[in-house]
């Protein structure tokens, strides 16, 4: 697992520094042609990761369900975020990886609820959900990667 989650800390690296060189107007733009924005991204993984992970093992997440309803999948911007929002989200994207890789690491995460995802991966064991948040995030980060270039 040690793999996947130098894998993870990179991508969260990745995703700070959309945070860190957008401004609050980029962040929340959402160019023609797109259906979301940088800043509902990073929301977006921020949640998943602890749905996939947590939720799917019975654990509380370690997000606020508000969160979870406005970010989860189907979802899309509704309104333009706040720094404060943009602030809460440079927590989070940073704050889960060692607290998850702890719990990990400690086996919390043993009665896992099996789960297909839309994109017909079976996750068996939270071990799966991590791996392929992975995945989840990096596509994602693609997506950003296009809503960039019309941005600047």
């Amino acid at each position: 697992m040690n793999i996947s989650f130098h894998i993870w800390k990179n991508n969260r690296a990745i995703y700070s520094k959309f945070l860190q060189h957008n401004t609050l107007e980029q962040l929340n733009k959402i160019p023609v042609g797109f259906n979301n924005n940088l800043i509902w991204n990073i929301g977006h993984v921020i949640v998943v990761q602890q749905r996939l992970v947590y939720g799917l093992s019975g654990l509380p997440m370690n997000v606020s369900d508000e969160l979870f309803q406005k970010y989860k999948p189907g979802t899309k911007p509704e309104t333009d975020v706040d720094q404060a929002t943009v602030e809460l989200f440079k927590e989070l994207l940073m704050t889960p990886i060692e607290q998850t890789i702890a719990d990990f690491e400690s086996g919390k995460f043993q009665n896992y609820k099996e789960y297909t995802t839309s994109k017909g991966f079976h996750l068996g064991t939270a071990a799966d959900a991590i791996t392929f948040n992975n995945y989840h995030e990096a596509l994602h980060l693609g997506t950003m990667t296009s809503i960039l270039k019309f941005l600047k």
